[in-house]
């Protein structure tokens, strides 16, 4: 038995080393290790937030306000609901009343006595003119004061709307300050991210190793 054993030249081989991060490595697993706890546990703060808007979105104080600004509302656009109207328009009305009896009808009387034509019919055609006059007035004073009034219930129905969704918001307060402190971790995360900044790209570098190669030649004879 004969044969022979002998080492080939070297053939160069690339070798790759992968570096993922260098030495961000460590900061950013704790930073996504982090973040993970966070978004599967919230903390006790957010939970609470939470909590409180959904209790509040339920409760009978949110109900009431809502049920107090709809009976506002309707009051303020309806002139029958103002008690103080009625009594305005009386007020307002009196001096008008006052001088119709005292002066309007009792001129008449004077002028149609001093004629010699008292209790005529020209008489009452005369107070009749005088009367209707004085019931346009009253339906005039109480008619421009109605609608004024009307108008300005308006005016007052669309600013309490646009006060009525911070009136509701102040319920919010407490869940809002909860959820705020809630957001203190989520913070302190991100301040730590952009001290380590961005994670760097993949890097390579190529090498070279040998590898050695044996021939076995040889027979049986």
């Amino acid at each position: 038995m004969s044969g022979s054993l002998g080492k080939s030249q070297s053939e160069a081989e690339n070798v790759s080393t992968q570096d993922i991060w260098g030495a961000q490595s460590p900061y950013l697993q704790e930073l996504y290790a982090g973040a993970g706890g966070l978004l599967a546990s919230p903390n006790q703060a957010q939970s609470q937030g939470v909590q409180s808007a959904t209790n509040y979105a339920g409760s009978p104080a949110l109900s009431n306000l809502i049920g107090r600004s709809q009976t506002a509302l309707g009051t303020t656009l309806d002139p029958q609901q103002n008690p103080y109207l009625q009594g305005a328009i009386k007020s307002a009305i009196r001096p008008l009343t006052q001088n119709y009896q005292e002066n309007v009808l009792g001129g008449i009387t004077d002028e149609f006595a001093a004629a010699g034509q008292h209790g005529g019919s020209r008489q009452g055609i005369a107070e009749g003119i005088a009367g209707r006059e004085y019931l346009q007035q009253v339906g005039d004073i109480g008619t421009e004061m109605a609608y004024g009034d009307y108008t300005g219930g308006q005016e007052r129905m669309l600013q309490g709307l646009s006060q009525a969704p911070t009136v509701a918001n102040l319920g919010l307060m407490p869940s809002q300050i909860y959820q705020q402190a809630g957001q203190v971790p989520w913070q302190n995360l991100s301040n730590y991210q952009q001290l380590i900044g961005a994670p760097t790209t993949l890097t390579q570098s190529s090498g070279s190793s040998e590898s050695d190669s044996f021939n076995v030649a040889g027979g049986v004879k």
